[in-house]
């Protein structure tokens, strides 16, 4: 039986994004430990690896963030960069003012999110409403609180594009906590407009 050969591929020089730590290891608040906890049980294998190659090289050329909806493109090994969008699952109408409601009964919550810091009870209020605040909770077969889609001809999804965004999305709200709520569709000013 013969050994097949597989050509190795390189991506093409990008002067992007690059990920800060390198090693998703690295992260030392709780959050930022749970973000890893949750990529890892994703079923990522080796993408997960190439991924973070991905985004410590600078291979994610643009990153925008608009609540709930990721646009990123990343350059890969074809000429065309790649175009990926990952849009998460957000409270929306009762539920949503529910959340906001019992998050700006403690004020302590906000001040806590605007100093970079997260209250676990942040988690608690969103998973009472059925939602959860980090992603990766399988709604049904095939359904997940978050889709990923990518220009890539990969089969896997999320395939190592989307996987080198949602690590530097780990690296933003490691930093920033309030990211997360962000990415429920729920932005900091909200919690005290009132």
């Amino acid at each position: 039986m013969s050994k097949r050969k597989y050509t190795v591929r390189v991506p093409k020089f990008a002067a992007g994004i690059r990920a800060q730590s390198g090693r998703i290891e690295s992260v030392r608040s709780w959050w930022a430990m749970r973000w890893r906890t949750v990529m890892e049980n994703m079923g990522l294998g080796a993408r997960l690896g190439r991924g973070r190659n991905y985004a410590t090289s600078g291979q994610v050329v643009s990153l925008k963030m608009e609540g709930p909806h990721v646009e990123a493109v990343v350059v890969g090994t074809r000429p065309e960069p790649y175009r990926l969008t990952i849009e998460f699952r957000a409270p929306s109408g009762e539920a949503r003012e529910r959340i906001l409601s019992r998050l700006r009964a403690e004020p302590i919550i906000a001040a806590r999110l605007l100093a970079n810091d997260l209250p676990y009870e942040v988690e608690e209020i969103f998973q009472a409403e059925g939602f959860d605040l980090f992603p990766g909770r399988k709604l049904g077969p095939g359904r997940y609180d978050m889709t990923t889609k990518c220009t890539c001809p990969d089969y896997a999804n999320p395939c190592k594009h989307s996987s080198a965004v949602l690590l530097l999305l780990g690296e933003e709200i490691a930093r920033r906590p309030e990211t997360l709520l962000g990415l429920r569709g729920i932005e900091i000013q909200e919690l005290y407009e009132d």
